[in-house]
C-alpha cells in the first residue's frame, strides 16, 4: 500500500477516544493541501508529540519520472478541506509501506 507523507500540525479537538487533527502536504506544483480527520488515519502512534510526521494511505494512478498522481479516496476516503482526492506529488513524498 502506498502513502503520501504529511505533516500533522495541530490538534483540532480531543474527544476521547478520538482526537481530530489537521495535517498538510505540498504537492508537486507547490500548492499546500490541508486534511482534517481522526489521528489514526494519519499516524499509528497512540500519543505522538505534535507537530509530527504522518502518512495518508493512497493509490498511485499515474507515474512519471519525477512525480506521481495519487488518489486518497481508497482505502480510507481522505479528502482535502477543498474536497479533493487526486494530487500530483513528488516521488520523494511517496512511501510504499503505509
Amino acid at each position: 500500500m502506498y502513502g503520501v507523507k504529511v505533516r500533522i500540525r495541530r490538534i483540532l479537538e480531543e474527544c476521547p477516544p478520538d482526537t481530530f487533527v489537521e495535517c498538510l502536504f505540498t504537492d508537486y506544483d507547490g500548492q499546500t493541501h490541508y486534511f482534517r480527520d481522526k489521528l489514526p488515519v494519519f499516524c499509528t502512534e497512540w500519543e505522538p508529540k505534535i507537530p509530527c510526521d504522518g502518512v495518508i494511505r493512497c493509490r498511485v494512478t499515474e507515474e512519471a519520472e519525477k512525480w506521481v498522481m495519487i488518489d486518497t479516496m481508497l482505502p480510507d476516503d481522505v479528502e482535502s478541506t477543498m474536497g479533493e482526492y487526486k494530487f500530483k506529488v513528488s516521488r520523494s513524498d511517496l512511501t510504499d509501506n503505509a
